[in-house]
């Protein structure tokens, strides 16, 4: 693409407004542009937009979160997404609580049950499931009205599935996540904010961000528990700010609003899987963002 002309958004305009755009001439557009990293061609009075060579936008950083009541409102996400059985996967996720309870996080279903919902308590999150028991995972401060990041992964099969539960960063619980090798097929929807199947009256009152799905274990640097990982997982939770995880391959990156202009009831997923989440029962969307 070395021949291409980079130009803005501006430039785009001023273009047409000079009379200087010919048709079939292709424009890249630069970085914090509209479309930024796609191709746009001038064809006959318009502008046609294509793809960049990604086939997903570029990281323009994070703009928007999803506010749930903690009523009755969530995101959904389609059957088929998550591929778990006897596979190593990793979820990342961050969220804010407006008040001290008992709230689901999320929840990923499986056969018409759960295969994985972690709960978040008073002081802990615990992570449930069909046959599935780990916690509880303390961080030394858990405070309300604060964004928090929580990556939980699975990384083997020796005697169970073996897993690791990681709060801001730290290291918290690294032990078996359950009994069984195989996890299950992921044919249910799966929630985000709210505990599927028979719980009732534990959805998030908060926000929630950048959730996404890898199907493999992430590298965490050998810590033990209570210490500050490495790797891959220092990568993704970066300081506290989310960052671009193009790097890590996720299958499924739902960024809650910044690749749908924070509008609408789509949440297209940033992943390689496709697999668009919708909000139900009218949550918001939000600038208060991790920072």
């Amino acid at each position: 693409m070395s021949d291409i002309t980079v130009i803005n958004d501006t430039q785009q305009s001023e273009l047409v407004t000079n009379g200087l755009a010919k048709n079939g001439e292709l424009y890249l557009k630069a970085a914090g542009s509209t479309d930024a990293g796609a191709i746009v061609v001038y064809d006959s009075g318009s502008w046609r937009t294509f793809a960049n060579e990604a086939s997903s936008p570029a990281w323009n950083g994070n703009t928007y979160s999803v506010d749930l009541d903690g009523t009755n409102d969530f995101a959904e996400i389609p059957t088929g997404t998550f591929d778990l059985g006897t596979n190593n996967w990793a979820f990342s996720f961050w969220f804010k609580f407006d008040s001290a309870g008992t709230y689901g996080l999320y929840s990923i279903g499986v056969s018409g049950v759960t295969a994985i919902q972690p709960i978040l308590y008073t002081n802990h999150i615990h992570v449930y499931g069909s046959g599935v028991d780990f916690g509880p995972m303390t961080p030394s401060t858990f405070p309300t009205n604060t964004w928090h990041h929580f990556l939980l992964q699975k990384y083997g099969n020796t005697g169970g599935s073996q897993a690791k539960g990681y709060i801001n960063g730290v290291l918290i619980k690294d032990g078996t996540l359950s009994s069984t090798t195989d996890l299950g097929t992921n044919n249910n929807t799966s929630a985000v904010g709210k505990l599927k199947d028979y719980f009732t009256g534990v959805n998030l009152p908060g926000n929630v961000d950048e959730f996404a799905y890898f199907s493999n274990s992430l590298s965490d640097g050998g810590v033990s528990v209570g210490q500050t990982a490495g790797g891959d997982v220092a990568g993704i939770y970066n300081s506290g700010v989310p960052d671009d995880l193009t790097s890590y391959s996720p299958v499924g990156w739902w960024r809650m609003g910044d690749n749908d202009g924070g509008t609408g009831t789509t949440i297209t997923d940033q992943g390689s899987g496709g697999n668009d989440a919708s909000l139900v029962n009218g949550p918001t969307f939000s600038s208060d963002v991790p920072s």
